[in-house]
Order: C-alpha cells, then sequence, then structure tokens
C-alpha cells in the first residue's frame, strides 16, 4: 500500500557550512522551536536557494559569510534574511558583509528565537 508524504508545513532554514557543533546545536535548537534545518555543505547557486524558500539562510562564521559573498550579493535582490553567528566584536562586520541578523556568541535558544523572529519580520523598504 502507498503512503502520500506530505510535504513539510515547517518553515525552513539553511544552513551553508560544515561546522559538526554548530549544525547539531542549531538542528537541537530549531527543532524544538518547530524548523526545520537543511545542511548544504558546498555554498548552492542563488537560484537552488530561492528555488528552496527558506525562512532564513544561516552562516557558521563572519569568514564563511565572507567567502560566499558572490551568493549574498545575488540573495540581496530577493527577500530573503541572511543569518551569521558570530561574536559581539565581528557584529559590524558582519553587517558590512550583508548579513541582516547575527546569531550571537554564546549561541542560546532565546538569541536563536529572537533572530528567526526579527528574519521573519516584514523589512522596512
Amino acid at each position: 500500500m502507498e503512503q502520500l508524504v506530505k510535504p513539510s508545513s515547517q518553515p525552513k532554514i539553511l544552513l551553508i557550512g560544515s561546522d559538526t557543533s554548530l549544525t547539531y546545536l542549531i538542528g537541537r535548537y530549531a527543532e524544538r522551536g518547530g524548523y526545520r534545518i537543511i545542511v548544504l555543505t558546498t555554498r548552492p547557486s542563488a537560484e537552488k536557494v530561492r528555488a528552496s524558500k527558506p525562512l532564513a539562510v544561516l552562516f557558521p562564521s563572519v569568514e564563511s559569510l565572507e567567502a560566499a559573498q558572490p551568493l549574498i550579493s545575488d540573495l540581496a535582490n530577493w527577500d530573503i534574511p541572511v543569518m551569521v553567528c558570530s561574536s559581539v566584536t565581528d557584529e559590524l562586520r558582519a553587517r558590512e558583509l550583508g548579513a541582516d541578523h547575527c546569531l550571537l556568541h554564546p549561541l542560546t535558544y532565546d538569541g536563536f528565537l529572537a533572530a528567526l523572529a526579527a528574519a521573519r519580520a516584514p523589512r522596512d523598504s
């Protein structure tokens, strides 16, 4: 007997990077908060990101955000928030590199939810 699998209605977050510990932590926070994490260890094309309709794209570090500048430039044309895990001292640099929101270290569940709430809020025109 065939079973129909419904697509997940959970908002998804694309995590682009290969930090195993961070992926685990963010995955736990996402599960607890009702989000789905899709981990991509290689940088996707902007078209692939757009087609997946994520709530946000998350980078594990300012360095990984910096390495993804062509993708960030392309995402600026679409309404897909870019998030990055950073320290308070790197927050300005992260914003200069195109991050809309920062998950500040130490990463907490409340901080994760606050960043996602900000990502979900309508952007100012």
